[in-house]
């Protein structure tokens, strides 16, 4: 695997965000360890304030196993 699971979880938090979104907080819960290369990746808002934008996202083993989710908050610009 070519970037961390955590990168990829905070790539994919961060597309789901919007742009001219800034990361406040994150975090990351691990599952197995043998993750194996071929992960899908899913995410999506939570819910969404004027100044906050709650969202989550999960990255699956083929097998449908969880490799590792994530939760973060992002603050929209200007606010």
């Amino acid at each position: 695997m070519d970037i961390s699971l955590a990168a990829q979880l905070e790539s994919d938090l961060r597309k789901a965000a919007g742009e001219e979104t800034s990361l406040t907080s994150m975090t990351v819960d691990y599952g197995a360890s043998d993750v194996g290369d071929d992960l899908e990746s899913k995410s999506w808002v939570e819910r969404a304030t004027k100044s906050l934008v709650f969202v989550q996202a999960e990255l699956r083993r083929a097998d449908g196993g969880l490799a590792a989710s994530a939760s973060a908050i992002f603050r929209r610009a200007g606010n």
